[in-house]
C-alpha cells in the first residue's frame, strides 16, 4: 500500500473538509456499452475568473488569456480567449463522470476555434468502435466540443479499457466422473 492509497476518498479528491460526496461507483462494463451510444455534458459560460484560475492551475499566463489591452490591441486577438485545454478538460469530465474508475488507454484533443467568455461548450462523446485486443477490451469514442452557435470548438478520440461483467454461475456444483484409463503396452 503506499501514501496515496491509504488517503481518506477527500484528501485523494482534494475536496475541502466537511464535503459530502457522491457515493463511489464502478464504471461501465464492456457488455453495457453498445457502438452509437451518445454522451453530452453542457457546461456553463466561461468566465473571465474561470480562465485566470486556468491560466495560474496550468501556469500558462500568456496575457492573451487574462489581458483585455494586450489579446486586443498588441496580439491581434480580438480581445481575451480561454485556453485551449480548458475544453479539453470539460470534454475529460464528460469521460470520467461516464467512466468512472474505468482507465483510459487514449485521450487526445484538438482546439478547432477560439473559445472566448461567454461562450458555453456542449461536450459530445460517441462510442464508433468496441474490440477485444489480446486481453483488453476496448472502446473508442468520437469527441467533439460546440459552442452555443453550433460551431465546434475542440475535437478528438478517447480509448477507454472496460472490464466483461462478472459472470454468476447460479447451477448446483455436481460430482464429475471419475475416468478411468488404462495403459496397455
Amino acid at each position: 500500500m503506499n501514501a496515496y492509497s491509504s488517503l481518506e476518498v477527500s484528501q485523494r479528491l482534494a475536496v475541502p473538509v466537511g464535503t459530502e460526496l457522491p457515493a463511489a461507483k464502478a464504471g461501465p462494463y464492456f457488455e453495457d456499452v453498445d457502438i452509437g451510444l451518445a454522451l453530452e455534458l453542457v457546461k456553463p459560460a466561461i468566465t473571465r475568473l474561470q480562465i485566470a484560475k486556468f491560466a495560474g492551475a496550468s501556469g500558462d499566463f500568456n496575457p492573451s488569456h487574462v489581458d483585455e489591452d494586450i489579446a486586443r490591441d498588441i496580439g491581434g486577438m480580438g480581445g481575451v480567449f480561454a485556453h485551449g485545454m480548458i475544453g479539453m478538460g470539460f470534454l475529460g469530465q464528460l469521460l470520467t463522470d461516464f467512466l468512472w474508475d474505468r482507465p483510459l488507454r487514449m485521450f487526445s484533443t484538438r482546439a478547432t476555434i477560439i473559445v472566448r467568455p461567454g461562450d458555453s461548450l456542449t461536450c459530445r462523446a460517441k462510442v464508433t468502435r468496441k474490440w477485444v485486443d489480446d486481453e483488453d477490451n476496448l472502446v473508442e469514442f468520437e469527441l467533439e466540443a460546440v459552442n452555443q452557435q453550433g460551431e465546434v470548438t475542440h475535437t478528438g478520440k478517447a480509448q477507454a479499457v472496460l472490464p466483461h461483467r462478472p459472470l454468476a454461475i447460479k447451477a448446483e456444483l455436481k460430482r464429475p466422473y471419475l475416468v478411468q484409463h488404462r495403459v496397455i503396452g
